[in-house]
């Protein structure tokens, strides 16, 4: 994938790009509004991460720019400035996301792997092709759990294929999609890499993935047997790659922090001798907001606070000598933080991924901002979705955990009821929270029969509404991520487990009857089903296959849990659709790992 970082500090450039490249993205910079607009409408780009404060012509301005030409590819804004009236001015601008300085590595990372998926067909981070293990997390490509060691443009090639499945790209498409354009390599370069990229799939025991169209390019081959995506976020050593890589940035970069902490000092000796001037002031100020932006970059976060504090004393057009003082002791401190050795760079051992996603459907902008704002400091993700069909969409594509949906949109032919209807026939269920002005009881009434639990009446602060959401989230976790069933004919397994998983706080329920077995697995709609192999009149194969006949419970993990260990047992259980296979023997402390280990996608 190609991303234009823009960006007119150095050192936060630099950082990026080492970041950038330790995911292999190809990257090229820009430093001023003006050549972002040149280069943007001259090459193309997966991706801009775009600052708002650069010379020229800035950020919201190439954005609404870019826009107005009909520019498509996703933006995300980079800027220190915080307050909701830039978020809102940076969304309005046609920007997708909006980052404020300092940010987390993995936080950005993380938005820029969601903007490249949006608008594809892929649902999730980690992709497969039939064997084939795509993981842009952490930088792997497997298959059958062996890893495939490819160059940066291989890997970048493989990407480029798996998200884009339906696309035919032409040699020339692929050079201005992966290949800096300073290099001006030929088509045969392509060809080339391609080449070498099937030999090292193949080796490894992977299917041709990528198809030749004669005469129009190359394509993803449609495989024979379509593999669902799943996340995997584990940290491996890319990671630390990274952070290390990082580190040596900020050692290149000491002496320029330096200069820069230099000049600020210099405002604090000309304001006491009465000779600042505003060029140099106005230089102070450029000077501090980039370290503001910068040190929290490299775990400096105190440095960034004190960078931010001293940039907003330098917006005052009249300082005086009074101001010297303060000046001079956040400078001070501001050096201090700038002569660490060890850096703080944070290396994430849970990415953002894992955090709840909260889907707005609102075309209220700015209510969602601020809901967006509140809810980063909650520790939850937030999308924003302004009319229904893209809704669905987003819905489809990355179901998100919860939903905040009004009922009221422009469009007169259908309404937040609409799609609140078709949510509440969706198998596994959102949960759903209204957020409306509609304050009539047959508003209320209505939702509720569609199965929303909580209404929400507008105006209400955005504290209150996430108060509401986590509320929501907490009872579905307890209500809906941990359901367990559990089928055996011995009574007495069914107290040992009951009283197991009970203590696990999960919510369990056992049958004794497998006759009853569909009528209860309706009622209780189960995350994760346990079957004994020996029971009287239905045996756990014909009720695994049962379950696996009917859509609706095709991902449902199953466990075999049998005093039978005989190979060819094993062997029939997985055949009809078993998800794992346990002796009756093991431990209570092994047999409730497992289980929470099969609860945890859904948790």
């Amino acid at each position: 994938m190609k991303i234009l970082l823009v960006e007119d500090d150095p050192l936060t450039s630099a950082a990026l790009g080492e970041i950038l490249l330790g995911h292999q993205y190809t990257i090229n910079t820009a430093t001023d509004g003006l050549t972002t607009l040149e280069l943007a409408e001259s090459f193309t780009y997966d991706l801009i991460l775009l600052d708002i404060c650069i010379p020229k012509l800035d950020g919201i301005s190439v954005c609404k720019q870019l826009r107005i030409k009909g520019y498509q590819s996703p933006i995300l804004l980079l800027t220190a400035r915080d307050s909701s009236t830039d978020r809102v001015m940076g969304l309005d601008a046609g920007a997708d996301d909006y980052v404020v300085k300092p940010f987390d590595p993995d936080e950005l990372m993380a938005r820029v792997r969601a903007l490249l998926r949006r608008g594809k067909s892929v649902s999730s981070a980690v992709m497969t092709w039939e064997n084939l293990y795509f993981d842009p997390i952490n930088n792997e490509v497997k298959c059958e759990d062996q890893l495939i060691h490819l160059t940066s443009k291989e890997y970048c090639l493989l990407e480029l294929f798996l998200l884009n499945p339906k696309r035919i790209f032409s040699r020339k498409a692929i050079l201005d999609r992966l290949w800096d354009f300073a290099e001006s390599p030929g088509e045969e370069t392509v060809s080339t890499h391609i080449k070498c990229l099937r030999r090292k799939l193949k080796a490894a025991g992977s299917a041709d993935l990528i198809e030749t169209v004669h005469g129009l390019g190359y394509r993803l081959r449609e495989p024979s047997n379509p593999a669902e995506s799943k996340v995997m976020v584990s940290p491996t050593d890319s990671r630390q790659q990274i952070r290390e890589k990082t580190a040596q940035v900020w050692q290149n970069f000491k002496v320029k922090v330096k200069e820069q902490i230099a000049i600020l000092e210099q405002v604090a000796s000309t304001l006491v001798e009465r000779k600042l001037t505003p060029e140099l002031q106005e230089q102070a100020l450029q000077e501090a907001h980039k370290l503001s932006g910068s040190l929290g970059l490299f775990g400096l976060q105190e440095g960034s606070k004190v960078a931010r504090e001293l940039e907003h004393l330098l917006e005052h057009p009249q300082l005086d000598i009074k101001d010297s003082q303060l000046i001079s002791d956040l400078v001070a401190t501001l050096s201090l933080e700038a002569s660490r050795e060890t850096l703080l760079i944070p290396l994430s051992s849970e990415p953002v991924a894992y955090s709840p996603l909260i889907l707005i459907v609102d075309d209220d902008l700015m209510l969602a901002e601020q809901i967006r704002v509140e809810a980063n400091a909650w520790g939850l993700r937030v999308e924003i979705a302004t009319d229904l069909s893209v809704a669905r969409k987003m819905i489809s594509q990355n179901p998100p955990n919860i939903i905040l949906l009004d009922l009221t949109f422009p469009n007169p032919q259908e309404s937040g009821l609409t799609l609140l209807a078709e949510l509440s026939r969706r198998i596994p269920q959102i949960p759903v929270i209204t957020l409306t002005g509609r304050q009539s009881l047959k508003a209320r009434v209505t939702v509720a029969r569609l199965g929303v639990k909580t209404f929400l009446s507008k105006p209400l602060p955005a504290y209150e509404i996430l108060k509401a959401v986590t509320e929501v989230l907490s009872w579905s976790r307890r209500g809906r991520g941990n359901r367990v069933l559990v089928v055996d004919d011995d009574p007495a397994l069914l107290s040992y487990m009951s009283n197991l998983l009970n203590a696990m706080g999960i919510n369990v329920t056992t049958l004794e009857n497998p006759e009853a077995f569909w009528e209860v697995l309706l009622d209780c709609h189960p995350d994760l089903l346990i079957l004994d192999w020996e029971m009287s009149g239905f045996n756990g194969l014909d009720l695994c296959q049962a379950v696996r006949t009917d859509q609706r419970w095709r991902h449902l993990p199953i466990i075999f849990f049998s005093a039978y260990t005989e190979e060819s047992r094993i062997v029939q259980a997985f055949a009809v659709g078993a998800s794992q296979y346990l002796s009756k023997d093991m431990g209570a402390e092994a047999l409730s790992t497992e289980i929470w280990r099969r609860l945890q996608p859904t948790l």
